[in-house]
């Protein structure tokens, strides 16, 4: 069997193939909102939860996991890392999906190493501040950033998330709570809407939705921080879904049952 991990469009895309080529596939989300996005899209397994190292061995000897593609965001190191490092402990094949970064556009984008260092450069830059990059490291851009006024976020309608965004400090106003894709005209929108003069977005892929963003600031103009990603040391690293899937077929080694 093998074990798909990540509840991106790229795992779905990737773990619906494999399905139809009649292997057996198992698909793992962190999130409960990722596992039921893929239960609705693939009709194989779906299992939920985050897993450390120890989770993720006791998993792959449960299912007898004969190879892991890892296929989660971008941003979830923590993830990768974790499956690379157990996979070499267990002498499983690790197989690496990773959506082609975005090439750089225009003047207007400043690269950031890492949240801390977005929320730093928006502290320095003057009027509203558009953040898109989720939940999970907002509270590190936030405190960089002394007058939380200037602020507006979108992220999901969840309403952990939006209690996590009051309990920092943001009210009503400033949470744009709406789930994607977003078209480049739909960014622009809002963009205007909210009088935004700089976006604070993470490098999330064409997938992700980072070139329509992209595309929108630069018609307003507007300074746009793009957050690198994590630098991890894949092992066989694949950018094209069906270069992997060629691969895992001409190498005849995943059988229905193993």
């Amino acid at each position: 069997m093998m074990l798909v991990l990540g509840g991106t469009s790229d795992a779905l895309e990737i773990a619906g193939e494999l399905y139809q080529r009649k292997k057996e596939v198992v698909v793992s989300t962190a999130t409960e909102y990722g596992y039921t996005v893929s239960k609705g899209k693939f009709p194989g397994r779906v299992v939920s939860g985050k897993m450390t190292g120890e989770d993720l061995k006791n998993f792959l000897n449960k299912y007898r996991i004969s190879s892991v593609i890892d296929a989660s965001h971008p941003f979830a190191g923590n993830i990768s890392k974790n499956a690379v490092s157990v996979c070499q402990e267990m002498g499983i094949e690790y197989l690496r999906f990773e959506r082609p970064q975005i090439e750089k556009k225009n003047s207007g984008v400043i690269y950031c190493n890492d949240f801390a260092e977005a929320g730093e450069l928006a502290e320095t830059l003057p009027g509203i501040i558009f953040i898109t990059i989720g939940k999970n490291h907002i509270e590190t851009v936030l405190e960089k950033i002394s007058d939380k006024t200037r602020v507006r976020v979108r992220v999901l309608p969840q309403s952990e998330t939006i209690a996590q965004l009051e309990g920092l400090g943001l009210n009503a106003d400033q949470i744009i709570a709406l789930k994607g894709p977003f078209s480049e005209e739909m960014n622009l929108l809002m963009l205007k809407e909210t009088e935004a003069a700089s976006l604070i977005c993470k490098d999330s892929g064409k997938q992700g939705g980072t070139d329509a963003k992209l595309e929108a600031a630069l018609k307003l103009g507007i300074k746009t921080l793009m957050i690198k990603r994590p630098r991890i040391d894949y092992p066989n690293k694949y950018q094209d879904v069906a270069e992997l899937i060629n691969y895992v077929s001409r190498k005849n080694c995943f059988f229905e049952g193993d």
